[in-house]
């Protein structure tokens, strides 16, 4: 699975988000993570351009998972 990036602008926006909203919610939290993980890495690496674009993927993610009724939580490793 690919993490979700939106270019700015990105013509291709409205076909994204009504993809996502198809998904069903396993497949939708399976996105967030391999999202959350590669702007992680992005921001591990330096790569400014990729993480603001994947940076607008989850925060459309979290848009449209709060319109569908559920919320995005992350877990954070123990120390």
């Amino acid at each position: 699975m690919e993490p979700l990036c939106f270019d700015h602008p990105d013509p291709q926006r409205a076909e994204k988000e009504a993809i996502l909203r198809s998904l069903d919610a396993a497949e939708f939290k399976a996105l967030y993570v391999v999202t959350r993980k590669a702007a992680s890495m992005a921001r591990q690496n330096g790569d400014m351009d990729r993480l603001y674009a994947l940076t607008r993927g989850l925060k459309t993610l979290q848009r449209i998972s709060g319109e569908r009724g559920f919320v995005l939580a992350v877990r954070r490793p123990s120390p």
